[in-house]
């Protein structure tokens, strides 16, 4: 039995406020193990560790098996040690043996909230109502309190992006790591920056228009046309754009046209009705 308050033993009868109920208040990793498992004492040490080190914000719940066939049958245990990660209920990830404490720490880093997250959903409130200066606070002070959270730079981007500062913006979007420049939030926030930079150094809207009256090819006065567009908030006259350039050359500078619908659609969400339109149109030209 650990001495952490954050580690506790549980069988048939606990499992259900233990873990079930639990996981509604924090997520709770349920080690399945045994006395005679080797890879069970190498990582009990490493569990028990973090969540000392999380101080609550997850639980660790572990289940002898050789006690406790039932449940173990119940999670189609197979293999010692299993790891199952429970949030709101359910099984939310998962992993077989003794991982070092990099790859557990990983696991928790994407379902374990942070305090700077709770910054997070206050800023996101504050710039709903438009107080940018405020949420712009918030999020700076979590961002300093918390530099290795990556959640929260895409969000303080978007509101710098708000303000008009651009350089910042772009500042903190450049040291964000390899790794997450992938993740959703990232790609809004750079795909964003991306159209106000190009906004801030384009010609004119009337410019631009005149150029493609007279060359209705002239794809790269389109997109740009497409990125003011959209750095104002017009959409659809956006993806206009962007589609026009797909269906005209697929190849124009590396395939923009396709990757500017693509950041339009993340921008959006997917639940938006353009986005669902468009995707459409994008996929009959495409295939």
């Amino acid at each position: 039995m650990s001495e952490s308050a954050h580690v506790s033993d549980a069988d048939a009868a606990s499992f259900q406020s233990q873990v079930i109920d639990a996981s509604h208040r924090v997520p709770v990793l349920v080690d399945f193990w045994a006395e005679w498992c080797a890879p069970c004492r190498v990582l009990a040490p490493v569990l028990e560790k973090l969540a000392n080190e999380f101080q609550g914000r997850f639980l660790v719940v572990k289940i002898n098996t050789d006690q406790e066939q039932e449940i173990a049958h119940q999670f189609g245990i197979r293999s010692l040690p299993t790891v199952k990660l429970f949030k709101d209920g359910a099984v939310v990830d998962e992993f077989l043996g003794a991982q070092p404490e990099s790859q557990v720490r990983a696991l928790l880093e994407r379902c374990v909230p942070r305090r700077s997250d709770e910054a997070r959903t206050q800023a996101s409130v504050l710039r709903d109502q438009g107080q940018l200066t405020q949420a712009r606070a918030v999020l700076e002070e979590a961002h300093a309190g918390d530099p290795d959270n990556h959640r929260v730079t895409p969000d303080l981007a978007n509101v710098l992006l708000d303000l008009g500062e651009r350089d910042l913006a772009r500042d903190l979007l450049d040291a964000l790591p390899s790794s997450v420049n992938s993740e959703t939030q990232t790609r809004i926030a750079t795909g964003r920056l991306m159209f106000a930079e190009l906004a801030a150094t384009s010609p004119s809207v009337d410019e631009l228009q005149r150029a493609i009256e007279v060359d209705p090819r002239d794809l790269e006065s389109r997109y740009l046309l497409g990125a003011i567009h959209m750095d104002r908030g017009e959409y659809e006259a956006a993806l206009d754009e962007f589609m026009e350039i797909l269906r005209t050359d697929r190849a124009f500078n590396d395939d923009a046209g396709r990757k500017a619908l693509l950041s339009v659609f993340d921008m959006l969400g997917h639940d938006h009705p353009l986005v669902g339109r468009y995707r459409a149109r994008m996929s009959s030209l495409l295939y």
